[in-house]
């Protein structure tokens, strides 16, 4: 231990859990549970303080791969415990895989989001002198809510997460506490904010799209394919409905209602947790406080709307590449459908799907009977090979041999809600942020002065600042806020540079666009059948090491792209590649009628 780690651990200091600057003290030394702490736009407010940063959790050699196991282990004995105590609650007997499809999601996100938490705070505890912290009285406060979309958003509200670490404060107990009385008063619990009004264009073909909603289910039959979000463009998804000889439609769920939590409806639901100790008996005895309130007040009222729905009754199948997450009354109504023995299959959502460690363990895997990929098997019969379903029907896309450098960004972290990043994914957004600079300062002038970066959409409802950020590293940078769409970009560069393992890797990959990429990490996130593609992707110089590696690469083929990109070396890699993670096909439309077909039969014949 060097002598800077001695004094941290014996100087006490005041522990800071999030950005809330009510709970901080500004006439002592502070100890900041995390960067995200410490937003970039109050700089001029923590820069002066006496503070330090505590050490995140999660970087210890071998630990991730410790902490993946045993977390997948975990998420798998609570869906069945929560599967019992659910039942017994509503008086159900649903089966697991009924659960899952329900609300495994969210119990994986929950069971990663306490993880992180709890042992977060237990190793700063144990590496730091704390002489205390501020806790909001929370007595009137539900971290309990309405979905689990407003849970995901949750994840990055600064007084949810101030209360339940207060709440594992509370349960390790060896801190002292200061209760502050006041900045909870009149607050509840967290209400996801309402959306955006849209420019009138938008609302315009809203109210078009909404009217064309109300007409269509008429026309609807009960034995009619159930079709939603398949990824596919509008135009193929039309006529892949055509094609089962069936009128279009355009399905949507209502809006969920709003469910208040009870406290006394809560206390008749529980799992068992006094068999355990530290955080399995936390994560246990925070389930009934926090799961969402549509699947425990108001879940009968949940039931009854979905049989109210107009849709099909016994349908041939049900499809979805997207609405198996945070659609509420879909997986309800899914979940009875496949009670009743309907065929359910779901498709690739993006990327790591197939690539990524503990991706098999995902509930839209695992509770379907067939999941589509965008070409890869990994050896599992519930996997069927189709194609990259966002780019089908899209001839390879034109792009300038003379035009700009596409920069395209990832969103900032949504403080935790992925089952696979334990850790202070917080700290690696920093990281991640510092090479995107990198990148920049490493290429000559001239392509600089070329060079567009497109910020992920999302940037604008969290606190990273991107913008700012960027403005700050080069004020003459050109920015792209997520607004213009991404085609028009791409036909405007000569190369596209990823700067994560994205779906636009796969997707420019697929269109034969002159494509680069590099991320933090390397290749430590893939499983091992998956390194070696994106390891020939690395010996063709698509795939960089470092964002220095990137540039020069940038720099090497910028006069002449079009020699490199067809050369035999990059298209071998590049054809191999998309052969098993990003396949196109010349009639995909005629090829998922025909997959969906086939294994709707096969299902029905295994009944």
């Amino acid at each position: 231990m060097n002598n800077t780690d001695t004094e941290m651990r014996i100087a006490k200091r005041f522990l800071v859990t999030t950005a809330d600057e009510r709970s901080w003290k500004f006439d002592r030394p502070v100890l900041f549970l995390g960067e995200w702490c410490r937003f970039y736009d109050r700089k001029h407010v923590w820069s002066n303080m006496d503070a330090v940063v505590a050490k995140p959790y999660g970087f210890q050699p071998g630990q991730r791969e410790g902490d993946l196991s045993y977390f997948h282990k975990l998420s798998r004995q609570l869906l069945a415990e929560v599967t019992e105590a659910l039942n017994t609650f509503h008086k159900t007997q649903h089966s697991e895989r009924y659960w899952n499809i329900v609300l495994g999601k969210w119990l994986q996100r929950y069971a990663a989001v306490t993880f992180n938490r709890y042992f977060t705070l237990k190793q700063v505890l144990k590496d730091h002198g704390v002489s205390g912290t501020t806790v909001f009285d929370f007595a009137g406060y539900s971290l309990a809510t309405n979905d689990s979309l407003s849970f995901v958003w949750a994840c990055s509200d600064d007084i949810w997460n101030h209360v339940l670490y207060a709440k594992i404060i509370n349960f390790l107990g060896n801190v002292k506490t200061d209760i502050d009385s006041v900045s909870l008063q009149g607050i509840s619990g967290f209400v996801q904010e309402g959306n955006i009004k849209v420019a009138w264009k938008q609302s315009a073909k809203r109210f078009i799209l909404n009217t064309a909603k109300y007409i269509l289910p008429k026309f609807s039959r009960k034995r009619d394919a159930f079709i939603v979000n398949s990824y596919l463009p509008f135009k193929e998804e039309v006529m892949l409905q055509l094609g089962f000889v069936q009128c279009p439609q355009l399905w949507q769920s209502p809006t969920l209602e709003k469910f208040v939590p009870d406290p006394g409806t809560r206390r008749r639901f529980s799992i068992d947790a006094k068999n355990y100790t530290g955080f399995e008996r936390f994560v246990r005895c925070q389930l009934s406080e926090i799961i969402p309130s549509c699947y425990l007040e108001g879940y009968d009222y949940l039931v009854q709307q979905v049989k109210s729905l107009p849709w099909p009754a016994e349908p041939r199948f049900i499809l979805t590449s997207n609405n198996f997450d945070t659609d509420e009354i879909f997986k309800v109504w899914t979940a009875l459908k496949v009670e009743e023995g309907r065929p359910y299959f779901t498709g690739q959502h993006g990327a790591g799907y197939g690539t990524s460690l503990g991706s098999q363990n995902w509930p839209e895997i695992v509770t379907c009977d067939k999941f589509f990929t965008w070409g890869w098997t990994n050896g599992n019969h519930r996997n069927i090979p189709a194609f990259v379903f966002t780019v089908a029907g899209r001839k390879p896309q034109n792009w300038l041999s003379d035009g700009g450098l596409l920069l395209v960004e990832l969103h900032p972290p949504i403080l935790l809600v992925s089952c696979e990043l334990l850790w202070d994914d917080y700290l690696e957004f920093g990281i991640y942020q510092e090479e995107q600079f990198r990148f920049v300062a490493a290429l000559p002038e001239t392509i600089q002065q070329k060079l567009t970066v497109r910020l992920h959409h999302v940037y604008k409802k969290l606190r990273w600042s991107d913008e700012q950020r960027w403005k700050d590293f080069s004020p003459h940078m050109r920015i792209e806020t997520g607004d213009a769409p991404i085609r028009k970009l791409v036909a405007r560069s000569r190369v596209v540079v990823h700067s994560y393992n994205s779906a636009g890797i796969l997707e420019t990959l697929a269109l034969n666009i002159p494509t680069m990429c590099f991320w933090h990490g390397g290749l430590d996130h893939l499983l091992p059948s998956a390194k070696p593609y994106y390891e020939s992707l690395k010996n063709a110089g698509i795939l960089a090491d470092t964002p220095e590696q990137a540039a020069e690469m940038v720099s090497l083929h910028w006069d002449n792209i079009s020699e490199w990109w067809e050369s035999e070396t990059v298209q071998d890699a590049r054809k191999t590649f998309c052969d098993q993670y990003a396949r196109t096909e010349k009639t995909p439309v005629r090829t998922m009628k025909r997959l969906l077909t086939t294994h709707a039969k096969i299902h029905q014949l295994a009944k």
